[in-house]
């Protein structure tokens, strides 16, 4: 084989290559597959494809571990401080209640779907824990069709939410935090929650 044709069969491999990389990152997006049921009263949940940081793959909501769910959803990288502000009570109940768990969603744009190994990878040496791991479902979706979905207004803030299997929103709240927003999830927790400790 001469180079020319060497050098043809390598750029011919480094194509198809490409094509099937940008392939799989597109059949791994996590686009949302549903909205609202019709004539749902209300924002729901999205029913969207992720992955953990474990590499267990999801479909939410019916694939959440618990019949409920406190999610939090980041848009941004920088909003991770603020999702910390959640987590020890989020945790608290999850413990205190059988049927609660929490998840944190970076929810970031399709497009990162291409480099997902490189952004999952970055998180996932951020996060030794195997527990953390496993509450941190990636997705890699249409962010303003998901936002339109769930009634998001922006990605500004954090959204954190109460949700079912089903993809109903028992309540939600945006951005840090506070003793106001603390009450409101306890409150719904308990109204809906199985108040039975799991154990340690």
């Amino acid at each position: 084989m001469n180079i020319t044709n060497l050098l043809a069969g390598v750029a011919i491999g480094a194509v198809v290559t490409t094509i099937a990389g940008v392939a799989y990152a597109l059949s791994r997006a996590g686009e949302p597959v549903a909205g609202p049921a019709p004539g749902a009263a209300g924002p729901v949940f999205p029913t969207v494809r992720g992955e953990n940081l474990n590499k267990r793959p999801f479909e939410l909501p019916a694939g959440f571990d618990a019949p409920y769910s406190v999610v939090m959803v980041a848009f941004y990288q920088r909003q991770q401080e603020d999702v910390n502000t959640w987590l020890p009570t989020a945790a608290e109940l999850a413990k205190d209640h059988a049927n609660v768990e929490y998840y944190e969603l970076p929810t970031i744009s399709a497009q990162w779907g291409l480099v997902r190994g490189w952004v999952d990878g970055g998180m996932r040496s951020g996060i030794p824990a195997f527990a953390a791991r496993e509450r941190t479902i990636t997705l890699y979706t249409d962010t303003a069709e998901f936002r339109r979905i769930a009634g998001i207004d922006d990605p500004e803030r954090i959204w954190v939410g109460l949700v079912d299997r089903a993809g109903v929103i028992h309540w939600s709240a945006r951005g840090t935090m506070n003793a106001d927003s603390e009450r409101g999830l306890r409150t719904a927790v308990g109204d809906l929650a199985a108040p039975q400790s799991k154990g340690l």
